[in-house]
């Protein structure tokens, strides 16, 4: 349990936190033994032109996207060491080694598509994401090579672990954490909202920790949101979609008909805090997908499963945790109009600004 530094005050409640044997992007990792510990893993399946740019754009452009020169390779500029996950055709993830100057960074390598519309739309937002002003819960760029056949995405290492990893491993979570992990996610999620852009595909493989102090594993943690591929520009108005991302389980119903809005991002949010909260999905059943079309049968499948489940709110430990479920709820209505509207509500919950 938890102690206090105040001996009058009561020592704070823990959140049972059940384990999961899937690691980052549905990659199985160890796991500690137990029934509850089958929940979270189980359920967890699957995951589914004219330049018009300014002055100022093109620069931006130019000072992230560098062309290697012919003859020239990333392995002259980095020493790559171990793979951090293979996604396939959606990329690898390696660490590495900047060689100029011996620092260890994270390379994302992307194989370039045969559909130019779309990386150009790629390729505007993640200048959109190179600009953002600072944030510390927002995992940085620190620029993209490219050559004929791929793009090198160069980010800072984070050096705290996944945190996929901490829900496999972490038997029970004190409430203070919880409300930290959230706020900073909030926050994070928030900071893309303020610049027109939706994460999408919010999930425990896309956040990170890092250590205050790299070399003090006990340093506080802060968390990183990463991976930006899904990134998508909004306005009010946007027109609907004919494709959907994202990941089985964490998308939003609205998005499943080609609606997105940040209250999308604010369910996958809900969805995490759930599992925060009780080491489970809330979902009855697995959620599964085989494609990403709007309307398609399995979409409209999904959709109505969602729309159906019924999360049992009084099962342990939400009746000893009544603000943290109210929050929950408030994340994923099923309307959006019955949603938490922005983050900047989240964030002033009654149970985030209690401490």
């Amino acid at each position: 349990m938890a102690s206090s530094t105040d001996s009058t005050t009561p020592e704070a409640p823990l959140v049972p936190l059940a384990g999961s044997a899937l690691g980052m992007h549905g990659i199985p990792v160890a796991a500690k033994p137990g029934d509850r510990m089958k929940g979270f893993r189980n359920k967890l399946k699957g995951s589914l032109s004219i330049n018009t740019a300014t002055p100022v754009e093109k620069a931006a452009s130019l000072d992230l996207f560098k062309t290697l020169s012919e003859g020239e390779k990333i392995t002259d500029l980095y020493d790559f060491n171990e793979e951090i996950y293979d996604g396939g055709t959606k990329g690898r993830v390696l660490v590495a080694v900047q060689k100029r100057d011996s620092t260890e960074v994270v390379v994302k390598i992307r194989v370039k598509s045969s559909n130019k519309a779309a990386e150009r739309n790629w390729r505007t937002i993640m200048l959109q994401v190179y600009g953002l002003h600072s944030s510390d819960h927002v995992l940085g760029i620190n620029g993209i090579y490219e050559d004929e056949t791929s793009f090198y995405i160069v980010m800072p290492k984070c050096n705290g672990g996944e945190f996929f990893e901490f829900l496999a491993t972490e038997a029970e979570v004190p409430e203070s954490e919880c409300k930290r992990i959230m706020h900073e996610l909030l926050t994070a999620v928030g900071h893309l909202h303020d610049n027109n852009l939706l994460h999408r595909d919010i999930k425990p493989e896309n956040i990170m920790f890092n250590l205050a102090q790299a070399d003090d594993p006990k340093s506080p943690k802060t968390v990183k949101l990463i991976d930006f591929d899904t990134c998508f520009g909004y306005e009010p108005g946007t027109p609907k979609s004919r494709q959907f991302v994202g990941t089985p389980g964490f998308i939003a119903p609205e998005a499943l008909q080609g609606v997105i809005c940040p209250q999308s991002d604010l369910w996958s949010i809900g969805v995490i805090l759930h599992i925060l909260m009780t080491g489970e999905m809330p979902w009855s059943s697995s959620m599964s997908l085989e494609d990403g079309v709007v309307d398609g049968p399995s979409a409209k499948k999904m959709y109505q499963d969602l729309k159906a489940e019924v999360i049992d709110w009084e099962q342990d430990p939400w009746p000893a945790f009544p603000l943290a479920r109210d929050l929950c709820q408030r994340l994923m209505a099923f309307e959006t109009e019955d949603r938490c509207q922005d983050v900047k509500e989240a964030l002033g919950h009654a149970w985030l600004m209690t401490t």
